[in-house]
């Protein structure tokens, strides 16, 4: 009776299915430890609800790939194959550094224009106006507006409105396509929160430049009913503020502000800047759960790429 042997490539491949699976059950593992441990240490550190806390995020869908491509990175490592263990090592870091909130958190606060204290608080005087630019609100399902992530520069306005910190209020901001525009939407909801209709005007532009060359065409030919609420005469703007022309704040995110100040001093525009929304983090003590990644400071880090990429081109 002839014995039955296995093909040797056959064999081979055996062996190199069960290398493989080894490889990934030890990746899985220690992409495991590596969880288990993060949330030990944060409940050491900071007490049970954190913990449970990081807990919650590491189950979040960015948390799982972030510790997928590190059992990746380890099976890989195991099997010898190189290449592919540097380039699973590179996206691990990448998704750790670009979804981390610390760092995307002092990203933003670099970019942020500066202010040694509080915008409304250096104000000393009544301001001719304040430009809100759009951006902050738009309408939901149902066609009610809404504020989005921006809505304190809504809600700051108002509040400057009611300080009797200004005159009149600019709403700005034209929409692509089908929706209401931004500068309506803010008159809308301006009104709701108790700022007169009357004292608020509209000016267009798609985009933050666009809006700056349509504020430059207001302020050169202001309307006869401004002019009356801000108690002067046309030929009072032909100038800046320094020359006795209009005193004029603007109103934005403070990431956005360092943006919209250098492309008014492009036009020409004279703001006093007023910042809101000071998100960004200042360096603070270490804890665990700051390295587990996830989605809201991936659009964080989105925000300040943004930003920083504008600042590069000179927009």
């Amino acid at each position: 009776m002839e014995s039955l042997e296995v093909p040797s490539h056959q064999h081979e491949r055996s062996l190199e299915r069960r290398g493989i699976g080894k490889a990934l059950v030890v990746g899985i593992l220690a992409a495991g430890l590596l969880a288990v441990s993060l949330v030990a240490l944060t409940g050491i550190q900071a007490g049970r609800s954190p913990a449970e806390r990081a807990a919650t995020s590491l189950a979040m869908p960015i948390a799982l790939i972030w510790l997928l491509l590190f059992a990746g990175t380890i099976a890989c490592f195991i099997r010898r194959r190189v290449p592919l263990a540097t380039l699973l090592a590179l996206a691990w870091l990448t998704v750790g550094i670009a979804f981390n909130g610390s760092v995307a958190g002092r990203c933003l606060r670099s970019l942020e224009y500066p202010a040694a204290s509080d915008p409304a608080a250096n104000l000393e005087s009544t301001l001719d106006a304040v430009v809100l630019l759009g951006g902050y609100a738009a309408d939901n399902r149902f066609e009610v507006p809404q504020l989005g992530d921006d809505g304190q520069r809504l809600l700051f306005a108002a509040q400057l409105w009611h300080a009797g910190k200004t005159k009149t209020l600019i709403s700005t901001g034209t929409a692509i396509g089908d929706a209401r525009d931004p500068s309506l939407i803010g008159r809308e909801l301006l009104t709701s929160i108790g700022v007169p209709d009357h004292v608020i005007f509209e000016v267009p532009g798609v985009n933050t430049d666009a809006e700056m060359v349509q504020l430059k065409a207001f302020f050169e030919d202001p309307p006869d009913q401004w002019l009356q609420l801000v108690g002067a005469t046309r030929n009072k703007f032909s100038a800046g503020p320094q020359a006795g022309g209009p005193s004029i704040g603007l109103v934005t995110s403070a990431v956005h502000l360092s943006r919209a100040m250098r492309l008014a001093d492009k036009r020409g525009l004279t703001f006093t800047p007023l910042g809101c929304d000071f998100n960004g983090r200042p360096a603070g003590r270490f804890e665990f759960r700051d390295l587990i990644p996830s989605s809201g400071a991936g659009r964080t880090f989105a925000v300040a790429l943004k930003e920083q990429l504008a600042r590069i081109v000179g927009r």
